[in-house]
């Protein structure tokens, strides 16, 4: 074997080794990025009325991983899409039984529970996602105190980030509802604490 055949066959060692050394920092990396999700609060206790009639509390979130959003139908730009990626994450885990979503009106004056039955069959596929209404004081109060997002100038002043809630009714991280990028990262997060479980 000459000396340009060794060569060449030590430089393609050398090329996987780097390769599966990249490969394994990557890796490393990611994991512990994703794994070390932190926790900000603990959910406060909650009672709302869902859009069938139904009590809502905060025990619904035992044991589950819950998306939780804040909206109100009339909303016409940043609730829609809000709406349209909370579709598209339950249609992706409509396999699991361990997510289940919340969408909390703002304009519970306007937002029946006709109307949010009406605006939910729209969006949900499933019977795990929640469109809740409740008293605007208990609503502003969840929202600044329980969730810790600003609630200025209801229905329109609501955030329009989505809130990831582990299954120890834990609020873990937040996305922006209407960035697809961020939809992506929930999506990559929410596998984790699936993971985790």
């Amino acid at each position: 074997m000459s000396k340009l055949s060794k060569r060449i066959i030590l430089l393609f060692f050398v090329i996987i080794s780097l390769g599966f050394v990249g490969l394994f920092v990557i890796d490393k990396a990611t994991n512990s990025r994703i794994n070390n999700i932190g926790v900000i609060g603990k959910v406060p206790n909650f009672s709302l009325t869902n859009f069938d009639g139904e009590e809502v509390t905060s025990s619904i979130l035992n044991n589950k991983i819950t998306i939780v959003n804040f909206m109100f139908t009339q909303c016409e730009d940043a609730c829609l899409i809000m709406s349209e990626n909370l579709s598209l994450l339950q249609e992706r885990f409509a396999q699991s039984n361990d997510i289940q979503f919340l969408s909390i009106t703002t304009d519970p004056d306007f937002d029946s529970l006709e109307i949010l039955n009406d605006y939910q069959k729209k969006y949900s596929k499933k019977n795990n996602w929640f469109f809740a209404r409740g008293n605007i004081i208990d609503i502003i109060n969840l929202s600044e105190k329980g969730f810790f997002l600003s609630a200025k100038l209801l229905p329109a002043g609501h955030s329009t980030r989505l809130i990831l809630v582990d299954q120890n009714n834990q609020i873990r991280k937040y996305y922006e509802g209407t960035v697809d990028v961020n939809i992506f990262e929930m999506q990559s997060d929410i596998v984790t604490l699936i993971n985790q479980m």
